[in-house]
């Protein structure tokens, strides 16, 4: 099959019919071959490039990017990162700025796919690096073909297509090489203090390992794939997730079913060490449990079990640095902004911003379940004085809210998100 038919079939598959999505582009030989074989598609519509600004160059390859992609007929943006100069983890912190650029760009135009060039020698690496960070077997899995929000609250409400994990990177280069296409070489490709090229050199020399990487992927995809359904049932039978995010269970999760109801909750990107999980179902077993935090989340039992929700502590000013995360008070404007990972806003109107019940007077009723001083405030800003209108439901006069605690905890159990 071409990668044109290849491409048209995975579409169809991985994405509804009529919805647009944007191409993620670097302008290398990976992403240039994808937005060449993608151009006239009825549904590709736009083309994203992150200058990372780190190398002297960078802006003449983005305009090189942009000039080729708007030759193919679409509409491309060029994102700087704006940063200064980074000298450590440097590949991790342009992943994340990369992903939060054209994520906001994602919620700006109503982008709910974001195809990225990932292929099979890209799967293969990232498990080998996996590997050596001794993962776990989920961690096994690989990357899949569509996955929602995998960068924490900076992809939220955008799920990432990568349609070319079935193709090699001889296959995509074969391609531009038929078409007479020209791409930009990443002088970090041969820089060997960076893990990945450090993976894809042991690979290139042991090709009976790549080959075992990805069969083993390919069964854990399918051991996950059970174990979601498995979680399905337990989520349908104990858990109920009310409209402010709050999660109620009539009883306890199995570990990995809180294990997401945590993440949800929380609205953090962080990871959560799974034997901690395991101890904080203990002590829920224990008749004198009242309540426990375990990242960024609170867990508290209730008279028809336990509830989730965000750590109150997380909401008194403190920001969870490195997580993307913050519940400080954000003025709202007229584009989707994420507050506290938990919620999407947006707003036409002036002077209002969105910040947490804690910031009001004497927030610790003693008659309101402690979860309720976490749930959004609307502040709104007047010569006279401030008015502030507590969100009992979504619908809060000229806001646009949506709350991501339901759509995150689904995504996780494998029920496919719009």
């Amino acid at each position: 099959m071409s990668l044109k038919a290849h491409l048209h079939y995975k579409i169809d598959e991985l994405i509804p019919k009529g919805e647009s999505f944007a191409i993620a582009s670097s302008g290398g030989g990976d992403s240039t071959a994808l937005v060449h074989a993608l151009k006239g598609h009825p549904q590709a519509k736009r083309v994203y490039i992150v200058d990372h600004n780190l190398r002297e160059g960078s802006a003449k390859e983005a305009e090189d990017a942009r000039a080729f992609a708007a030759e193919c007929g679409y509409e491309v943006k060029v994102l700087m990162w704006n940063h200064e100069s980074p000298d450590s983890g440097i590949q991790e912190k342009a992943r994340c700025a990369r992903y939060a650029l054209m994520g906001q760009q994602c919620r700006v135009e109503g982008i709910k796919y974001l195809l990225t060039a990932h292929h099979q020698d890209d799967q293969a690496e990232t498990l080998l690096m996996r590997y050596a960070r001794k993962t776990d077997w989920r961690g096994a899995s690989g990357m899949a073909e569509v996955t929602y929000a995998p960068i924490w609250p900076e992809l939220a409400m955008v799920n990432i297509v990568r349609p070319l994990l079935g193709r090699t990177r001889q296959e995509l280069r074969d391609y531009n090489r038929l078409e007479k296409l020209s791409w930009a070489e990443d002088p970090s490709n041969e820089n060997r203090d960076f893990a990945r090229i450090r993976a894809r050199d042991m690979l290139l020399q042991q090709s009976e390992l790549r080959a075992d990487l990805l069969e083993t992927a390919q069964d854990m995809r399918a051991a996950l794939t059970i174990e979601r359904a498995i979680l399905r049932e337990d989520a349908r039978a104990k858990i109920t997730v009310k409209a402010m995010g709050d999660i109620h269970l009539s009883s306890k999760p199995l570990p990995e079913l809180l294990f997401h109801c945590l993440r949800a909750a929380s609205g953090s990107g962080q990871h959560l060490d799974r034997a901690k999980i395991k101890r904080l179902l203990k002590m829920m077993s224990t008749e004198t449990f009242k309540s426990a935090t375990l990242g960024g989340a609170l867990v508290a039992r209730e008279k028809s079990g336990f509830v989730i929700s965000r750590d109150p502590v997380a909401v008194t000013g403190r920001r969870d640095k490195g997580q993307g995360v913050s519940a400080m008070p954000m003025e709202i404007t007229n584009e989707y902004q994420i507050w506290d990972g938990r919620w999407a806003v947006k707003s036409g109107l002036s002077n209002i911003s969105i910040t947490s019940q804690y910031s009001l007077d004497n927030p610790r009723d003693s008659r309101r379940p402690a979860y309720k001083i976490t749930q959004p405030v609307l502040r709104r800003e007047s010569k006279s004085r401030d008015e502030f209108e507590i969100f009992e439901t979504m619908n809060v006069g000229g806001v646009d809210a949506i709350c991501l605690v339901q759509k995150r905890l689904d995504a996780a159990l494998g029920i496919k998100t719009p």
